[in-house]
């Protein structure tokens, strides 16, 4: 699609529903929470197509979804859904309850994050998109990619440090 072109919305949203929601979701843990930011998303979307011409869907609506689940961990407590078919492993009690614990002292350490070590480290780990898919969506090059990785994993692991590989300290 040229970028004097109308954009056809019902194929953007079609395209990148999928993977706008999943982002939100790894980085939420809420489906719920997850659905409002992919809502939130499109309409940014939208507002930002009258701004001017968009260059890429993709890595557009890829660091909107980021960014806005992001600030969604940093003005609201952490929440979970606890289903029992979201077990996928035969652990106990005691390793459950570790790992939901680590999982939300991490959701909630990435929203401290500076804003590009948070959407890079999200992209990275909760997305799992190569270094240079990274880089791309997000219009930076793949040296500044790791260099926002390493330092958003210096930062959380000085921040969890609590944990060690034993459990808790």
């Amino acid at each position: 699609m040229r970028d004097d072109q109308r954009p056809d919305w019902d194929q953007i949203v079609e395209k990148h529903a999928g993977r706008v929601f999943r982002i939100a979701l790894r980085i939420l843990g809420s489906i719920h929470d997850a659905e409002d930011v992919a809502q939130d998303v499109f309409v940014e979307a939208i507002r930002l197509r009258g701004a001017g011409p968009v260059q890429s869907w993709a890595g557009l609506l890829v660091r909107l979804a980021t960014l806005r689940a992001i600030d969604r961990v940093r003005r609201t407590r952490p929440t979970h859904e606890l289903l029992e078919s979201d077990c996928v492993c035969a652990a106990g009690p005691l390793e459950e309850a570790v790992a939901s614990e680590l999982a939300q002292w991490l959701r909630a350490a990435v929203g401290q994050l500076p804003d590009q070590q948070a959407v890079v480290f999200g992209l990275t780990y909760f997305e799992q998109l190569p270094r240079d898919e990274v880089a791309a969506s997000l219009g930076i090059s793949a040296e500044a990619v790791s260099t926002a990785l390493y330092k958003a994993r210096q930062r959380l692991m000085s921040r969890l440090s609590v944990f060690d590989e034993g459990g808790l300290r």
